[in-house]
């Protein structure tokens, strides 16, 4: 089998799973080659309005949000390229994955995700509503033989990627049944140089000048729980928990970014704070969805607005420090 070298690195860098299905990929992919890669979420903290009108206004889940990171620009300034080729058939799909394994390089690709038995066999284990077994997901595919290949998925329940061995029929076959849903968006990503410190300094400060959150999502999760308890389908699909996911992996990878940064001991304190009350909440507004009943709504809202207040002060702080320091990211950025 020619296989990628590093595939034990391939780890996620996305412990609460808020992600679509794609970014999280890159970022494992790109978090096994550089040890510079939360640079990446200078601009974790986002708009709370945008996930607002995302997850309660669309009716939209946290995998289908358009995170404001890790993206194809960012991914230039790290040092590595994503290159796409769009949809291809099964023939140029089969030539094209040992060129690009042979050179290093993974190959992404969306297919539908109930054409894989491994998948099928974690829908069925977490309650996936069966009308959302046949959505797309973009594949990871890191090594390949006459027979089979090798992709990297995270269908554990902890959500960690692992390597997983399918045989060729299996796409040859899925391709078959719909060739038209098949090797979608298939890209490959190449590292080209070291990361580039001014340009995050620069993009991150360029962040900075445009934030401005009243976080008033944190109130309206509260004020919804009890009817999204009455009315969802299924757990994971309630506004609130989407919501408080993307919440609480935002606020995770933000408070990571902040550890290469010049910022005091306070701001960082108060967001590894705001990060780790956030992931507790959402793990206790899943559990309230589910109908556990030894939990409270309205502790649930008190923990809302405690972390609603938390983020307010630390915006200010954040902003204001950033305002007097001359250089947010003075660590030399190198790979050494």
């Amino acid at each position: 089998m020619i296989k990628l070298s590093g595939v034990d690195l391939i780890r996620t860098r996305d412990p609460n799973n808020h992600l679509h299905c794609r970014k999280t990929q890159l970022l494992a992919y790109v978090g096994g080659r550089t040890r510079w890669s939360d640079l990446l979420m200078y601009g974790a903290l986002g708009s709370t309005s945008a996930i607002h009108r995302h997850c309660y206004l669309r009716g939209e889940d946290r995998w289908a949000f358009d995170a404001p990171y890790v993206t194809d620009d960012d991914l230039r300034l790290l040092g590595f390229e994503v290159l796409s080729a769009g949809t291809v058939d099964l023939a140029r799909f089969e030539s094209g994955v040992t060129e690009f394994l042979a050179t290093g390089q993974p190959v992404f690709f969306y297919a539908p995700r109930h054409h894989f038995p491994y998948w099928v066999e974690f829908m069925r284990r977490v309650g996936t509503l069966p009308e959302e077994y046949r959505l797309l997901h973009s594949f990871l595919l890191c090594g390949t033989s006459s027979t089979e290949v090798l992709l990297v998925d995270n269908v554990t329940d902890d959500h960690e990627y692992v390597p997983l061995t399918v045989s060729w029929d299996v796409l040859r076959d899925g391709y078959a049944r719909e060739p038209e849903r098949w090797f979608t968006d298939c890209a490959t990503v190449r590292r080209t140089s070291g990361p580039d410190r001014a340009g995050f300094e620069a993009a991150y400060r360029t962040f900075l000048a445009g934030f401005g959150d009243g976080f008033e999502l944190y109130d309206v999760i509260g004020d919804n729980l009890v009817v999204e308890r009455a009315s969802a389908t299924a757990a994971y699909r309630a506004p609130g928990v989407n919501s408080l996911a993307l919440l609480a992996g935002s606020r995770t990878l933000f408070s990571r970014f902040l550890a290469l940064t010049a910022h005091g001991e306070e701001v960082r304190s108060a967001y590894a704070r705001i990060a780790q009350l956030a992931t507790v909440l959402s793990d206790r507004v899943t559990a309230f969805q589910v109908g556990l009943p030894a939990l409270s709504a309205d502790r649930i809202r008190r923990g809302l607005e405690r972390l609603r207040q938390l983020e307010q002060q630390a915006a200010r702080r954040l902003v204001d420090e950033a305002a007097g320091l001359p250089q947010l990211l003075p660590t030399p950025v190198s790979d050494r």
